[in-house]
């Protein structure tokens, strides 16, 4: 007991308690017997409202200092504890008088209030999680189930970078002889973009319902009339690509409404595969357009079209090079089969995906008719 006196006394000549005896915070002194040497006044305070306080102190002891546990005469530690009813941030360091260790001075700091808020943000994010996961099945579901559409046989792959996308393809019947197709990518993703994803597929069916005579071009300027109305951030856009099939004659005719990833088309009596390009402006509120351009070609039995957006172009090698149009066309030129491009594209690319990622596959049929 004559040595842990004089330690005792060693640590009471060499500390300020001063400065410790000002602090908010919990501070006590521990010598290497394990016996508490000293304690500031905000935690003789704290014992005296809560005498059950000094149990749960106590059980930290043992933990924290012995002559055996060499970390805690080497190294700070921090630890969170709950302690009867609040949090606390407990701050273990060791004392040396020279080279001798000597002691261990703890501090405890009230964090309840840090540790609810982390609590309810965490909680937050988690409700805002479901939410998300809640809209991409949502989102999901409204993309047209692959199968057998009259004439056309449809294939696709969603993969969103986040949760939710930007992307969007659909298909709407508009009669017995004529189906028209679309693909969209609305400008950023995430909830906002998935939102607009939701406004695009509305919009499109409803001006197909009422107009049903629309070519591919007038669809586009009423679209754009529509969007114009909803005065939402003038930084918002997206493009799109629009394609009407018409069963009696084998033809298609479609626009481009800025959309830079124009769709792939493989003749089977060619044997080879071309983008199909019209120029057009994306839609925008502050971009006018003047026309969007109509073009038309005859399809035949086997053709296949590769529709996609930005993620498979953009996808990253190690050194940072694209994919790019002109090896996506090689890709889709050796296989027409969806899985073997997007599995082409996910190799080639050396980390996460940075953008949406969405391939949709139509296959021309004309032995079918609706």
């Amino acid at each position: 007991m004559r040595k842990s006196f004089d330690k005792n006394r060693d640590l009471q000549e060499n500390i300020n308690f001063f400065i410790l005896n000002s602090m908010d915070d919990w501070v006590r002194i521990i010598d290497d017997f394990g016996q508490v040497t000293f304690i500031n006044d905000a935690l003789k305070d704290a014992l005296k409202k809560s005498p059950k306080l000094k149990t749960y102190l106590d059980e930290n002891i043992d933990l924290i200092i012995s002559n055996s546990n060499t970390l805690s005469k080497s190294a700070t530690m921090i630890e969170e504890k709950l302690i009867d009813g609040k949090y606390y941030s407990i701050k273990s360091s060791p004392i040396y008088l020279g080279d001798t260790f000597t002691g261990t001075i703890e501090v405890y700091r009230d964090i309840t209030s840090e540790s609810i808020l982390k609590i309810d943000l965490y909680n937050a994010n988690k409700a805002m999680l479901d939410d998300i996961r809640f809209v991409r099945r949502i989102q999901s579901s409204i993309l047209p189930k692959n199968g057998t559409y009259g004439k056309l046989s449809l294939s696709g792959i969603y993969n969103p970078a986040d949760d939710v996308s930007g992307d969007l393809y659909d298909l709407i019947k508009i009669d017995e002889n004529r189906i028209a197709f679309y693909i969209a990518d609305v400008m950023g993703h995430g909830v906002k973009a998935s939102i607009m994803t939701m406004f695009l597929k509305v919009t499109m069916s409803a001006i197909f319902d009422k107009h049903p005579d629309y070519s591919p071009g007038q669809v586009f300027l009423n679209l754009r009339k529509k969007f114009t109305k909803l005065q939402i951030d003038s930084s918002q856009y997206f493009t799109a690509w629009l394609g009407i099939f018409d069963f009696r004659d084998d033809s298609l005719v479609f626009s481009n409404a800025g959309h830079n990833c124009p769709p792939l088309i493989y003749f089977k009596e060619k044997n080879e595969a071309e983008y199909l390009l019209a120029n057009g402006r994306m839609i925008s509120n502050i971009i006018e357009p003047d026309e969007y351009i109509e073009k038309s070609l005859n399809l035949s039995q086997g053709d296949k079209i590769l529709f996609f957006t930005d993620g498979a172009i953009e996808a990253k090698n190690e050194e940072g090079n694209e994919f790019g149009l002109e090896r996506l066309r090689e890709t889709f030129s050796k296989s027409r089969d969806l899985t073997f491009v997007d599995d082409i594209i996910t190799s080639y690319n050396w980390q996460a995906m940075a953008d949406d990622l969405t391939l949709a596959l139509l296959e021309y049929e004309k032995k079918e008719e609706i």
